[in-house]
């Protein structure tokens, strides 16, 4: 007698490796990227190497010749920038799970927020919804790069015939996001790894990925300048550079300035826009042997500027992450340092002694960051991934309202908001809408 096939144990054991296999992938694909508060690189240190890029048929990323092309498609970027989206699939996977929704009301504005735009892509048109914080020059700089930048994105979306889908979106522009009890789905520089409200914050890239004026120029001439200054470590000041002011942080940048005090490896400077020697332009940075990052309020876009540099860096543990943290590797291409500098000298020592260990380091960087996960052509793409994914998860805008004929008693329909274009050339000095 033929056995029935739901009695049949091979059926069972099938079942139970299916069953076995879900729940693994339940357990592990959830987790989130295991850095921790104040422990950078403690994933890092067991975790595979990262791959700094990869080909894709005929065509391979060469820095030389593309680090600066803003117009590669979707395939090129993936090819060349395998490992830059880590931010954006964390957002994809944490907003797309079951009973999270991103609605309009999600990217409101809320009070603690004061610096900030709600934007629009309609019909692959950038438009400027509300802003808030224009009358602050600071705010007002940082919001027009992050505009810049999108709309760079668009263009290069439109020239490889790869068109982006209509989104709304709100980009807050302080040093930190404010997301408040509701959940709200905002756009930010940095989130806060230990906060869980900060996993609802979608992390894009600085302003200084555009400019950021008045002390530095644009991103590619920025990363220009450095070049000047690259040579072998043993040929550099050996020397830690660093500049700043401690109350933006005086639990890490109070430390520093103390172990470092007279300390003759060491060119550490408070700094004050009232005494010109302890200003240095930020590609000077680059003649040192040593440079050391410093939180402040919250993420510091000194890393950025120092991995522009092929000195070595000293980054101590982070508690904010900006988009691309994720590729820092304790050893490989920085050098972990206590959070409060306490064994700073004793690297400074170590390294000194074991120069062509540094060098290993400060080459890897240099291949990881200036000449590819930093550079323009990167942070392009990032922004036309982000914004695909973003549109996967959030709701579907309404891109046109119903607006009243002056001195008639119809109606018309028009686009929300107003034009990039005519924005950027208005008077900004004030909010939108204009009152």
């Amino acid at each position: 007698m033929v056995m029935p096939i739901l009695q049949s144990p091979l059926l069972w054991q099938a079942l139970s490796a299916v069953l076995l296999l879900c729940i693994l992938v339940q357990q592990f694909s959830l987790q989130p990227f295991p850095i921790r508060a104040k422990q950078i690189s403690s994933a890092l240190e067991h975790g595979d190497e990262q791959t700094i890029g990869k080909d894709t048929g005929a065509w391979s990323y060469d820095w030389a010749r593309d680090h600066d092309n803003l117009n590669l498609n979707v395939e090129q970027c993936d090819a060349a920038f395998p490992e830059l989206y880590d931010e954006v699939d964390r957002a994809v996977q944490y907003w797309g799970e079951s009973g999270r929704k991103i609605t309009s009301e999600s990217i409101e504005l809320v009070g603690g927020n004061d610096g900030g735009v709600r934007g629009l892509i309609a019909g692959q048109q950038l438009r400027i919804i509300q802003t808030r914080g224009l009358g602050r020059k600071d705010f007002r700089h940082r919001i027009i790069a992050v505009l810049q930048q999108i709309q760079t994105a668009l263009n290069a979306a439109q020239s490889a015939g790869q068109p982006l889908p209509d989104v709304e979106f709100t980009v807050v522009v302080d040093d930190k996001p404010v997301v408040g009890e509701k959940p709200r789905a905002l756009w930010g520089f940095t989130r806060a790894f230990a906060n869980p409200r900060h996993d609802n914050v979608w992390v894009i890239p600085d302003f200084h990925f555009f400019g950021a004026p008045p002390e530095a120029e644009g991103w590619s001439l920025q990363q220009s300048k450095s070049r000047e200054h690259d040579g072998p470590l043993d040929q550099k000041i050996a020397k830690v550079a660093w500049r700043g002011v401690a109350w933006t942080n005086p639990e890490v940048r109070e430390p520093l300035l103390n172990v470092t005090e007279g300390k003759p490896w060491a060119d550490v400077v408070q700094m004050s826009w009232d005494k010109k020697d302890s200003v240095i332009p930020m590609a000077s940075f680059c003649k040192y042997r040593y440079v050391v990052n410093t939180e402040g309020r919250s993420w510091s876009a000194r890393m950025t500027h120092l991995l522009n540099c092929d000195s070595l860096l000293m980054v101590h543990d982070v508690e904010w992450i900006a988009h691309y943290y994720h590729l820092l590797d304790t050893d490989t291409n920085c050098v972990r340092v206590e959070r409060d500098f306490s064994d700073l000298e004793e690297k400074i020592k170590y390294y000194n002694e074991h120069l062509d260990e540094a060098q290993k380091i400060a080459d890897t960087a240099k291949a990881t960051f200036r000449e590819r996960y930093t550079t323009p052509a990167a942070t392009a793409c990032y922004w036309r991934r982000l914004l695909r994914s973003w549109a996967t998860v959030a709701f579907k805008p309404k891109t046109t309202e119903m607006t009243k004929v002056k001195n008639r008693l119809s109606s018309t329909e028009k686009l929300r908001g107003i034009a990039f274009e005519q924005f950027i050339v208005h008077d900004n000095t004030k909010d939108y809408p204009y009152k």
